[in-house]
């Protein structure tokens, strides 16, 4: 008698298919719902088919610009934040001193572990007029009025890519323990200065890595919420904090649900459209 082994991939794949399985459940009714318009109070949503929500979303100036600044602000965010990370990376691989790498590891990792409304109301605090930074400024004689961080993109920025800076910084580490340092090595052997083996040794052979972590960080920035919420006053609008008013001021979910289909169709266009240029840039540095 032959006894069949049961295939224990299909154990390891389960919790993947449910969780995939309520994703798709989730976004098949707000797609469903936003077919639909505004119902009375106590219904979610009324009437016959239509795209008038689709229309307000896309053809109405003040949804134009929440959701491309959005998509814009996310990507000059992570661009400086991976600019922070690679140095950081760097230094934590290659300290000639380890527990100077440590210190900074723990930092990041502490960071990693507080909450997002900690981080966000430490930068209230920091940013104000009266905050740290601006007491620091002044008393050093760099400003003679308050620089006005908050309420602003200025504000938000910071505090966006301070939240990304540890999803971009451990990701590169990886990144950087992967590289070769005898191939900068052999540039610096040949003459080469540490500008020049900089950017034309380490960057090309970091940049997959580099590609990757972009991927990542920007997909986390887009669904920033409570960081333009708290330190944007209002002024200072992404596509989250619409979607949320939306569903919990104005009581709209098919308004709300239509912002959600049209902004996860603009976040994966917009993710592979950096996908591709990451790819076509790699081809033509190696």
């Amino acid at each position: 008698m032959i006894v069949q082994r049961s295939d224990p991939t299909r154990f390891l794949i389960t919790p993947a298919l449910i969780v995939g399985l309520f994703i798709v459940s989730a976004y098949g009714y707000f797609a469903f719902s936003s077919l639909f318009l505004k119902g009375l109070p106590g219904t979610q949503f009324v009437g016959e088919l239509t795209l008038e929500n689709y229309r307000r979303v896309l053809f109405t100036g003040s949804n134009q610009y929440v959701l491309l600044s959005t998509l814009w602000a996310s990507l000059v965010i992570s661009l400086i934040t991976i600019a922070i990370a690679v140095p950081m990376a760097m230094v934590i691989v290659r300290a000639k001193r380890q527990w100077v790498g440590n210190i900074i590891m723990l930092a990041i990792a502490v960071t990693f572990l507080s909450g997002s409304v900690t981080r966000a109301y430490s930068w209230l605090i920091l940013l104000g007029n009266k905050g740290l930074v601006n007491l620091g400024l002044s008393g050093l004689g760099i400003v003679d009025a308050p620089i006005r961080f908050l309420y602003n993109w200025t504000g938000v920025g910071i505090a966006i890519s301070h939240y990304l800076l540890p999803f971009a910084a451990f990701t590169l580490i990886g990144a950087v323990r992967n590289l070769n340092p005898s191939v900068e090595e052999a540039a610096r052997s040949l003459g080469a200065g540490r500008a020049t083996v900089f950017w034309r040794i380490t960057m090309p052979m970091l940049l997959p890595g580099l590609m990757v972590t972009l991927v990542l960080v920007y997909s986390v920035a887009l669904a920033s919420f409570l960081f333009p919420m708290l330190l944007g006053g209002g002024k200072v609008r992404m596509i989250a904090n619409q979607i949320y008013d939306r569903m919990f001021v104005e009581y709209d979910i098919p308004y709300a649900a239509a912002t959600a289909v049209v902004f996860l169709i603009s976040a994966f266009v917009s993710i592979w459209l950096i996908s591709f240029v990451a790819k076509k840039v790699e081809k033509a540095v190696s």
